[in-house]
């Protein structure tokens, strides 16, 4: 069975970051469902087992876990979605799909992550539970918010600056837009503990 979901790629969302400032009027924001992968309606229960030694004591004795406890291990049976399920993704997305299409919006059929609206100029981005959302009118974009708020909590970041990692700086009346991700190369260099060359280099090669 498949048990996972594609979601956009770094390079579909920089297309589609680019369509937004290449296109007159258009506007970007981004929304983030805080409760994406949370308790979502399984069709098959999962199991799995938990060694007594990860669980808190005060949890062992609250929930008796001990008298039910074998080989030292509890044994667990999965309702509903949690993080590190396997398939958490793919049926966090359907039921997002249920959700949606009924009021007209749909996933792209040959471009993953990337949905559109029959009948308005609504596009978006989708990378786990991080929306991109292109909008030419406030009433389109928040009829899509409306509908999500009713099943997630969602925030929303009206001037689109942040998304996947990404910080964006929108110049709409001059018509560019910087992308940039501040602090990375420092990150790095820390990971990696990559020494600073003595002569240094300003390109590529």
């Amino acid at each position: 069975d498949v048990v996972t979901t594609k979601t956009a790629e770094l390079t579909t969302a920089k297309l589609h970051i680019n369509s937004v400032i290449s296109t007159a009027h258009s506007r970007y924001l981004t929304a983030d469902v805080g409760n994406f992968y949370l308790n979502t309606d399984m069709t098959r229960y999962e199991y799995m087992f938990l060694p007594l030694n990860v669980i808190p004591e005060e949890i062992i004795q609250q929930y008796k876990l001990r008298d039910i406890a074998h080989n030292g291990k509890v044994y667990i049976e999965i309702w509903k979605g949690m993080y590190g399920l396997p398939q958490a993704g793919i049926i966090a997305n359907q039921k997002l799909q249920k959700i949606l299409q009924p009021h007209g919006y749909y996933p792209c059929k040959n471009t993953a992550g990337l949905w559109r609206h029959v009948t308005n100029s609504i596009t978006f981005t989708l990378v786990v539970d991080d929306f991109g959302i292109n909008y030419f009118h406030k009433n389109d974009v928040n009829h899509l918010i409306d509908i999500l708020q009713k099943s997630f909590k969602v925030s929303c970041d009206w001037e689109g600056r942040h998304y996947c990692g990404l910080t964006i700086d929108w110049q709409y009346d001059d018509n560019y837009v910087d992308i940039s991700m501040p602090g990375y190369i420092d990150k790095v260099l820390h990971k990696f503990q990559h020494s600073k060359p003595l002569k240094p280099q300003y390109a590529p090669h």
